[in-house]
């Protein structure tokens, strides 16, 4: 039986230390802690999920991926020039991607 696959690895290409060795799964059910970071990682963890089974084809796991370590490293996603969303902008915008 494979390792459960840790969040934050470069297996997801998910940066940072958010939630320590928290798995997908912790992170998905709210259990990885997190902080200010819990509700985005959560969408995130699905949304990447959600693009490497082909369920979001105009959203790349590269994106996605881009998403949180942009949030992590300057504190906002750029997704066009000039606009910064936040981590609840993010987690807006990652809510009307999936069914």
């Amino acid at each position: 039986m494979a390792a459960p696959t840790r969040f934050h690895s470069t297996t997801t290409g998910l940066n940072g230390t958010v939630f320590a060795n928290g798995t997908m799964k912790a992170v998905l059910n709210g259990t990885a802690g997190g902080g200010g970071y819990a509700t985005v990682g959560a969408h995130v963890a699905a949304a990447l999920l959600n693009a490497a089974a082909g369920k979001t084809p105009y959203l790349s796991q590269a994106t996605i991926r881009q998403m949180w370590n942009d949030l992590l490293s300057k504190g906002y996603f750029e997704p066009t020039v000039g606009v910064r969303w936040g981590a609840t902008e993010v987690t807006a915008y990652l809510k009307t991607t999936m069914r």
